[in-house]
C-alpha cells in the first residue's frame, strides 16, 4: 500500500474532521463512527488499487515474459494493463 495504516488513519481523520468543521455533512451518527467509515474505505481503496497492480504484473510475467520488470517498456505496459483493469472493475486510477 502506497500509504501506511497509521498513516491512512489520521489521514481519514483530518478528511471527517475538514467535513465536520465545514458542516459538509449532517451526521445522523457518531463522530468516531464516520471516522472509522473514512478510514476503512480508504483502506479498502488501497487494497483495490495494490490487487490491480498485482494483477497487471502477474498478466504481464504471463502475456508478455519478454517485458522486464522496471524497465521503461515494462512500466509503460503495466500502466496499459492497470488502467484497463482498473475500467473493467468500474475503479479510476488517479
Amino acid at each position: 500500500m502506497r500509504l501506511s495504516e497509521d498513516r491512512t488513519a489520521r489521514l481519514a481523520h483530518r478528511i471527517a474532521d475538514s467535513l465536520l468543521d465545514d458542516e459538509h455533512v449532517d451526521l445522523e451518527i457518531d463522530e468516531d463512527r464516520f471516522r472509522f467509515l473514512i478510514e476503512n474505505k480508504l483502506l479498502e481503496q488501497l487494497q483495490l488499487e495494490d490487487k490491480i497492480d498485482e494483477e497487471a504484473a502477474l498478466w504481464i510475467h504471463k502475456h508478455k515474459p519478454r517485458l522486464v520488470d522496471g524497465t521503461p517498456e515494462f512500466e509503460i505496459e503495466l500502466d496499459k494493463t492497470k488502467k484497463k483493469l482498473a475500467d473493467s472493475k468500474g475503479y479510476v486510477l488517479y
